[in-house]
């Protein structure tokens, strides 16, 4: 699939050979070979690393946008060209919500394995959350609850839909968790809505769990964003 990044005169930043709205071609930005490999800088340095290319990341994960610009650009070849409306475009197109810029400042909502405080991302207001977990796992943490694994937080999906395809890089046929959303809420648990269907949190204690009927996640028909 052909994901260049390009920019369209009435409807904005795209994705793909022409605007979905108007179907004419814009102003090219980014192949989808760059486009591949920024996604992956990107990810590595607002979750990871921002040390390895220079960078100081404040207590909220917000990293200064020209100085990531420059520092991607001097230790990536390649990126000389970089400026702000390339970064700009890769969030404002990117279907899963995984990035902000605000005042100057870019950041990762979710994914991270460093400290940061995201307290300040919009709190959960949905009664379902889902997580999917493997056979093996099922019944420690139905007694235990969930815990962050190889993330500073548990990681969470608005639907069974999307919970459905985060389990796709470890199993065929997931077991899915729901979390009581309205009874976390009313016990003060804080869920924040982090990306477009990504729910994060410190942990969920076994009370809010039970087990998704297997009929339910058989009966849901996946098909790709992206």
């Amino acid at each position: 699939m052909n994901d260049m990044l390009a920019e369209c005169d009435e409807h904005g930043y795209y994705r793909g050979e022409t605007c979905s709205v108007c179907d004419r071609k814009g102003k090219f930005l980014m192949n989808d070979r760059e486009l591949d490999s920024l996604g992956r800088i990107m990810a590595g340095v607002l979750r990871h690393f921002p040390e390895k290319v220079g960078l100081t990341m404040d207590g909220h994960g917000w990293i200064d946008l020209n100085a990531f610009i420059k520092a991607i650009g001097e230790s990536r070849s390649g990126f000389h060209w970089l400026r702000p409306q390339h970064i700009e475009a890769i969030i404002k197109t990117d279907l899963k919500g995984r990035y902000q810029i605000d005042g100057g400042m870019i950041r990762a909502t979710y994914g991270h394995s460093i400290d940061v405080n995201l307290d300040d991302l919009p709190l959960a207001e949905i009664d379902n959350l889902y997580y999917s977990v493997a056979e093996e796992e099922l019944e420690v943490i139905l007694e235990h609850g969930l815990h962050p694994v190889d993330r500073k937080r548990v990681h969470l999906s608005g639907s069974i839909e999307k919970a459905i395809e985060a389990a796709r890089t470890r199993t065929e046929e997931p077991l899915l968790l729901r979390i009581d959303g309205v009874k976390t809420r009313e016990d003060g648990v804080l869920i924040y809505h982090a990306g477009k269907d990504v729910y994060i949190t410190d942990k969920i204690d076994a009370k809010y769990l039970s087990k998704v009927d297997e009929s339910e996640v058989k009966n849901v028909d996946i098909t790709d964003d992206e």
